[in-house]
């Protein structure tokens, strides 16, 4: 059975480039409706009035109700008629972002109940909170306004000077302006002992940046080259920093503001060694932080963990209202349960105790979820992902064992790999049938999308498997069959996982018993996973799996196409500048080349064509292997949580599900 696949736009043009960032359709609303609203004023105003002879007297002014714009939630009125929040025309920005729900107005009140595997897998300064100063529209397909209302860029790509919302204001009421950029850009990304080395697509022909405050609402950043994937960059993933550094908070914290001996001392203190181990505590926005740290989401941390639940509250200041003027967001609060495993999320999400949520939601219990759902009170809509697969496979090509590492970092073997996996037996065993073979390439919706690596070495041959592994020299077996290493161990290397994103136990089951026909002995091991990231950065694994990333437009992040977690030393030369880890071989120094060079073109053809030759290379060397293509995205969504789209693109870099508003979702009362 083929699977439906969403047809989309080209993705991410030359207009994304173009003199002028336009809103797009979906942002482009009329002025919301004034709303009048009468506030209560109790408090008693004595103005003092200069009279003849310069006596002074008195005079006893009661102030009247004050007519409102905007609407705000009865949580938020209440500490206004108290004195202590202002009025909420005042806690908006003079544009606010104005956000069209998907269905309907929505009502305000209600906790979004939610599980979570650790306190670092709730993400509410990530997929619950998409607010970088520009971002993907819902499918992906194209940068549009956000915190930044538009932008302006000059003709060679070098100067990009955007505008921000004038009165917008972090959660604990001080301006967000130019200086909080400013202090990302200069202050945190520019000091050497927070950041040693600055990402790329920062620095486009590895050449510096200048960033400089046009004034309190405008800022520019002025590349040595053209900034030919800026945009993309800014509102993926990646983009999301500018957003979190509250300049206010942050320069208690930071030497360029306080005398480094004070920091030093307060650091100690707080049983730290540096200054900038304190700095960075601080300024930790996730549930593992401390929640004194402003920050510009739809919902802050109230209850970081490890209490439980962790809990995030509404935000007073945010910056968005819905076509009616109402505030957003609708929904009360978020709260987190950690739970031990996926699974576990899994048979609770069953028992009907998430509101809505998708991570975690693996796709072999699609079954029991659409079995139980009268009874859990929720439905299941399939979003499509914004990747190849949720089961790539990762050989490492620089294990730490020598002898292995002899083996796996040729290509042939991790040939004989690809060609002894029977892929419609997974496909039925795992993914009910559903999906297709593919190895690990860009979306076939997207403009970069070649059908020829896509097929390559799909089939299962067993014959030309072995006959690889014999060409290696692995010709020796033991008594029950398996092949023998050059050190007359048994080739036995270790497929390690966490259980976290996709059916990896079974499949990985799989794989043990269908590689076992070629003399390959896997060894399978499931870990938590922090233990994996340990293994992961310690370059311990062997043969991992983890989801692909951004196929629905690999600019954005071509790291499986060039090096995943199978060259972790790889991945930190290249990371550092070649100061830490290890050279990589010249066909992957190629791709890390033509990226470079991607990273400096302004022309989406010359682009398209050395993504090819990207493309090209990995279809040589097979560094990723792919089994099949993604099922749909299982989400589970109570049947009174409301405005939750029906279609959806997936992915990382989109943060999702941020990419859908999440701050238009509500709960409807029964």
């Amino acid at each position: 059975m083929n699977r439906n696949r969403l047809s989309r736009r080209d993705f991410l043009r030359a207009s994304a480039l173009t003199a002028v960032g336009i809103a797009a359709a979906s942002c482009a609303q009329p002025t919301p409706q004034i709303i009048e609203k009468q506030v209560p004023v109790e408090k008693i105003v004595k103005e003092t009035v200069v009279v003849q002879k310069e006596v002074a007297v008195e005079k006893v002014v009661t102030a009247t109700p004050v007519a409102m714009k905007y609407k705000e939630a009865p949580m938020l009125a209440g500490l206004v008629q108290s004195g202590q929040l202002p009025p909420v025309d005042e806690r908006l920005p003079e544009q606010p972002m104005i956000i069209t729900p998907r269905e309907e107005i929505g009502q305000y009140g209600g906790t979004w109940h939610r599980l979570a595997v650790s306190a670092g897998d709730i993400q509410i300064t990530g997929r619950l909170s998409y607010e970088n100063l520009v971002r993907f529209d819902i499918n992906g397909a194209e940068v549009v306004p956000n915190i930044c209302p538009s932008w302006q860029i000059s003709p060679d790509g070098k100067v990009f000077t955007f505008k921000l919302r004038k009165g917008m204001k972090w959660s604990d009421g001080h301006p967000f302006t130019a200086d909080d950029i400013m202090f990302y850009l200069n202050d945190h990304m520019g000091n050497k002992e927070l950041t040693t080395t600055l990402p790329g697509w920062l620095t486009p022909g590895k050449q510096p940046y200048t960033a400089e405050k046009v004034d309190d609402y405008t800022w520019k950043i002025t590349f040595g080259a053209p900034g030919g994937l800026f945009m993309l960059m800014l509102a993926s993933n990646y983009g999301m920093s500018f957003s979190n550094f509250p300049r206010h908070f942050c320069e208690q914290y930071h030497v360029g503001y306080v005398d480094k001996a004070t920091l030093e001392k307060k650091a100690k203190d707080a049983g730290f060694e540096f200054w900038y181990q304190l700095y960075n505590n601080r300024r930790a926005q996730g549930a593992s932080g401390t929640g004194e740290v402003p920050v510009i989401f739809a919902w802050m941390i109230t209850v970081p963990a490890p209490k439980q639940p962790v809990v995030a509250e509404r935000n007073p200041y945010y910056w968005k209202v819905d076509t009616e003027g109402n505030q957003l967001p609708y929904i009360d609060r978020i709260e987190h349960m950690i739970v031990q495993d996926a699974a576990q999320v899994n048979l609770r999400a069953v028992a009907g105790e998430v509101d809505m949520q998708f991570r975690h939601m693996t796709f072999d219990n699609y079954p029991l979820f659409q079995e139980n759902k009268d009874k859990g009170g929720y439905r299941i809509l399939q979003w499509q992902r914004g990747y190849i697969t949720d089961s790539m496979l990762q050989p490492s090509i620089c294990a730490k064992d020598p002898v292995l590492r002899k083996v796996m970092e040729d290509k042939r073997f991790r040939y004989a790999l690809s060609l002894g996996i029977k892929r419609q037996e997974i496909i039925d065993a795992v993914f009910l049938g559903i999906t297709e073979p593919t190895q690990i390439c860009p979306l076939p919706s997207s403009p970069y999308y070649w059908e020829e690596q896509a097929k390559n070495m799909l089939e299962y041959d067993p014959v030309q498997a072995n006959k690889y592994l014999d060409e290696l020299g692995l010709t020796q077996k033991d008594s029950e069959g398996y092949r023998l290493r050059p050190d007359g161990k048994r080739l036995a290397p270790t497929f390690e996982y966490a259980p976290n994103f996709g059916a990896w136990r079974s499949i990985a089951e799989l794989l043990r018993a269908q590689w076992r026909d070629l003399g390959v002995d896997l060894v399978v091991k499931e870990v938590s996973r922090d233990l994996w990231n340990e293994h992961r950065v310690a370059n311990d694994l062997e043969i991992t799996m983890w989801t692909s990333n951004a196929e629905f437009n690999p600019l954005v992040d071509p790291r499986t196409l060039i090096n995943f977690q199978g060259g972790r030393l790889f991945e930190m030369w290249r990371d550092s500048g070649g100061k830490e880890g290890e050279e990589p071989p010249e066909w992957m120094k190629k791709q890390y080349e033509l990226y470079d060079t991607i990273a400096v073109t302004i022309d989406p053809e010359e682009q398209k064509k050395m993504m090819r030759q990207i493309l090209e290379i990995h279809k040589e060397q097979m560094v990723t292997i792919g089994i099949c293509t993604a099922p749909p995205e299982v989400v589970v969504v109570k049947n009174n949580f409301r405005n939750v789209p029906e279609k959806a693109i997936s992915d990382w870099p989109l943060l999702s599900p941020g990419n859908t508003t999440v701050e238009q979702y509500f709960i409807k009362p029964s």
